[in-house]
């Protein structure tokens, strides 16, 4: 048998032949002895800058979680910033944040949840036209949705001592009950405190900011920019052009417009499920709650067809009729509602656009009423309020009256 003689070099700076098999480097110890030489891999030398790097964001942000938890400027912890609201201030689309701090603010003893309909009224056109001892707050904002929308009445049954809650019954509770508004903050209201870490954004950074530098009032400070927003929109909307458009929608859409939805009171899971126990509550506390249907002009049934629902009349008027006689036997609930009327809802020199009034007369009007007790719908009369409806909406012949007046000057 012939074999390979193995030969050991007496060089002690070359590695052994074990040592060449199995890749490693060796040196020469001080004793004569051989130790392995340290060593990274290529891999996790390339990544170590990327694996420090990450470790640095993510203790960054967390520590900047920890200061805006810590600060709470949105006054949801108990040891939350007591910050204090500007009186008269409209905070339309920024209140979805602030929904927490007004419902704790004792001095508050009347709140409007609505949405872009009501969006207009500072507290103090509420307190105007409510008289008395009204100390009120206007929690609306755009485009609310179902679940957003249950999500601001549920804290104001837990934290405010509110006389009065005033409601609007917008379409939007003929939609599904778990529908939410887009960026709406719900991870702000509800018992998990590890979602508040979704809370960690500009706005917030920026409103912790102002507490640490001792800023202790919230402040929207829109009002005049939105007043010339509204105005712009009526303008724009107050065009011979844009009546042309409507019209001739209104005579496409005519022979469909009050097509059946196949729908029934038990379908409106938003109003059963949500806005009827919500109210419930209310007058348990001992609350006086009154509910506003929007004014809707006439032309925005035909206007939203195609991008709310086919049915969107019987749907509206079916959810009104089913609504108004599943509270009508509860006290202090009381129903307003004015878009019966052909020369409020039929005339669109008073909107800025098909679902909005512009008005100022006909807005101070509706609020008004909550005091004077005009245009009340009960039970007994949502019947003949819904066939009226729909009678002027399937026979409308667009009116306008400004576009009248301008013409004959």
């Amino acid at each position: 048998m012939v074999g390979k003689m193995l030969v050991a070099s007496t060089n002690p700076h070359l590695p052994s032949a074990a040592g060449r098999w199995m890749g490693a480097e060796h040196v020469h110890g001080r004793r004569g002895t051989l130790r392995k030489k340290p060593s990274f891999s290529p891999r996790w030398r390339a990544a170590l800058p990327m694996i420090v790097t990450f470790c640095l964001v993510w203790l960054g942000y967390l520590s900047i979680v920890t200061i805006v938890i810590a600060t709470d400027p949105y006054d949801i912890y108990r040891w939350g910033a007591r910050l204090k609201l500007t009186r008269n201030d409209v905070p339309r689309d920024v209140v979805v944040r602030w929904v927490d701090v007004v419902s704790k603010q004792s001095g508050i003893n009347t709140f409007l949840v609505g949405g872009s309909t009501t969006a207009m009224y500072s507290p103090d056109d509420i307190s105007a036209a409510l008289g008395g001892s009204v100390v009120a707050y206007n929690l609306s904002y755009g485009g609310p949705r179902p679940m957003d929308r249950d999500i601001v009445l549920d804290q104001l049954a837990i934290n405010a001592q509110a006389k009065r809650i005033i409601i609007t019954f917008d379409w939007m509770y003929i939609l599904d009950s778990e529908k939410m508004r887009q960026g709406f903050p719900e991870y702000l209201y509800d018992e998990q405190i590890s979602d508040d870490i979704r809370m960690v954004d500009l706005k917030s950074l920026r409103r912790t900011w102002k507490v640490l530098l001792g800023e202790t009032s919230y402040e929207a400070q829109d009002d005049e920019r939105y007043a010339k927003f509204t105005e712009r929109q009526y303008r724009s909307f107050q065009m011979p052009a844009q009546m042309a458009e409507l019209q001739g929608l209104i005579e496409e859409y005519r022979s469909v417009v009050d097509a059946p939805s196949g729908r029934t009171c038990a379908s409106f899971n938003a109003v059963n499920e949500q806005l009827v126990p919500r109210i419930r509550k209310f007058v348990e506390k001992g609350a006086q709650v009154d509910v506003i249907m929007p004014i809707l002009s006439y032309a925005n049934y035909y206007f939203r067809m195609s991008d709310i629902s086919a049915t969107l009349l019987d749907e509206v008027l079916l959810s009104r009729r089913c609504f108004v006689k599943s509270i009508d036997t509860l006290p202090n609930v009381r129903v307003f509602a004015w878009d019966d009327d052909p020369r409020i809802a039929g005339d669109l020199g008073n909107f800025r656009d098909p679902g909005h009034v512009y008005n100022p007369g006909l807005l101070r009007r509706t609020l008004t009423s909550l005091s004077t007790g005009e245009n009340r719908l009960t039970a007994a009369d949502v019947d003949a309020y819904e066939r009226r409806i729909r009678t002027e909406v399937k026979n409308y012949r667009l009116r306008n009256s400004y576009l009248e007046r301008t013409a004959r000057k």
